[in-house]
C-alpha cells in the first residue's frame, strides 16, 4: 500500500505544471528523480522481495512512461533522457541499498 501510494504521489508531482525554465543536464530535479526512484524501488524490494526483475522493469518502465507524458504539450512539461537516466541511478541504487538491508537483517 505504501508503495502505491507513493507512486501515486511521484506521478502527481512529476505531472504538475512546470515553470518555463529550459531543462539542466545536471538540475537539482535530477536529485528529486534519483530520490524518487531509490524509494520507489526500496518499497518496491520490501513489498515483493522475490520479484527483483519484474519490479525493475517495471520502475524503468514507469520511467519512461513519465518522460513520454511529460514530453507531451499537454502537461507543459519537458522530457528529459536525463532525467531518466537519473531513475536509472536511483533504481540501482534503490536495488544495492536493499540487498544490502536484507542480506544483513537478522533471520
Amino acid at each position: 500500500m505504501l508503495f502505491v501510494t507513493t507512486g501515486l504521489l511521484i506521478t502527481d508531482l512529476a505531472l504538475q505544471p512546470g515553470l518555463p525554465t529550459p531543462p539542466e543536464l545536471f538540475g537539482p530535479d535530477k536529485i528529486e528523480h534519483l530520490l524518487a526512484f531509490f524509494v520507489l524501488t526500496v518499497l518496491a524490494r520490501m513489498g515483493w522481495p522475490r520479484r527483483v526483475w519484474l519490479t525493475s522493469i517495471f520502475l524503468l518502465s514507469y520511467g519512461i512512461g513519465i518522460e513520454l507524458v511529460q514530453g507531451s504539450t499537454i502537461f507543459g512539461r519537458t522530457a528529459s533522457a536525463a532525467d531518466f537516466v537519473a531513475d536509472l541511478i536511483g533504481i540501482s541504487l534503490g536495488l544495492v541499498f536493499a540487498h544490502l538491508i536484507t542480506r544483513h537483517a537478522p533471520r
